[in-house]
């Protein structure tokens, strides 16, 4: 098989865009430290990279979700704690109110108090996290407790938040932490601390030492041991979301290290075949040389 000068010139110049193809490719694996810079790299490799971020994505909005819910358990976690200790000290002065010595100046002062502790209580089921009414069901952006007309304007529906694949936390609580019933199809608050403390207030101010020792003093104390219920619960899904948080965080740092070993590049191994392609160019152009200039001299003879 004959070969022409042509062939010679065209197996080199083929041999020359292979060596600067590969040197293209290692030098651009260094400058960006990463091994698989286009599909064609590695289309497996791509693949697997793009799972993983797709993972680390969805970790990390479950992680804020986390985040957004430990607020919110916090948030509602010191508004029952306000709540309990305005719930013991009505307790204390119901306990007073029954005393059947107090002057009527003394009941006044209890009732007094107690009206200013209903507000309190009133101010505290208004608590908001973010400008969000943390009480009032999915009716979150307005009041949920209106004390001038004594009405309960939340709903009962829950607020989940995705924490993990395919699992969800309810992070609100409702109206009924204070014995608001949804049973109905508006809520209903008689039975609830605001018109337990109403009657309360009014069984002070006429002197009934009976009825407020005995039926106040009863309901009261299932208003506390709600609470303590609800507080308990709030402390229960505060546990688990610091545990699903670390569980999360050590999700992050594995997902993170398995793209690592995917993509990024050996930088010392790129270094030294960088260096061997740039050898191997070197002598191909030598080479070339020496196969040109006959042609060349050739021509010119």
């Amino acid at each position: 098989m004959r070969i022409t000068q042509g062939v010679l010139i065209n197996n080199m110049l083929r041999n020359y865009n292979k060596n600067m193809a590969k040197m293209d490719k290692l030098n651009t694996q260094l400058a960006t430290g990463t091994r698989i810079n286009t599909p064609s790299d590695d289309p497996a490799g791509l693949v697997t990279s793009l799972r993983l971020r797709t993972k680390l994505h969805q970790n990390e909005q479950y992680k804020k979700n986390v985040s957004d819910a430990l607020s919110w358990m916090e948030i509602a976690d010191s508004a029952l704690n306000n709540y309990n200790s305005v719930l013991q000290r009505v307790r204390e002065l119901t306990v007073e109110a029954a005393n059947g010595t107090n002057e009527p100046s003394s009941l006044k002062a209890i009732a007094d108090e107690l009206k200013q502790l209903k507000d309190e209580i009133g101010d505290i089921a208004n608590t908001t996290l973010d400008d969000r009414y943390i009480f009032g069901g999915t009716r979150t952006m307005d009041k949920v407790y209106d004390k001038a007309s004594g009405q309960w304007l939340g709903n009962a529906n829950p607020i989940n938040y995705e924490i993990g694949e395919n699992i969800t936390l309810q992070v609100n609580l409702t109206g009924e932490v204070f014995d608001v019933d949804f049973s109905t199809d508006s809520p209903e608050l008689a039975g609830s601390i605001f018109a337990t403390l109403d009657k309360l207030i009014a069984d002070v101010e006429n002197g009934l030492y009976e009825e407020i020792g005995g039926a106040d003093l009863a309901k009261l104390d299932e208003h506390i041991n709600n609470l303590l219920s609800y507080r308990s619960e709030v402390g229960a899904k505060m546990n688990r979301l610091e545990m699903v948080n670390s569980r999360l965080e050590d999700t992050e740092v594995n997902y993170t290290k398995l793209l690592s070993d995917n993509e990024d590049v050996n930088m010392a191994k790129v270094i030294i075949e960088l260096t061997n392609q740039e050898n191997i160019y070197r002598a191909s152009l030598a080479a070339g040389a020496r196969i040109i200039q006959p042609s060349l001299v050739d021509f010119l003879r």
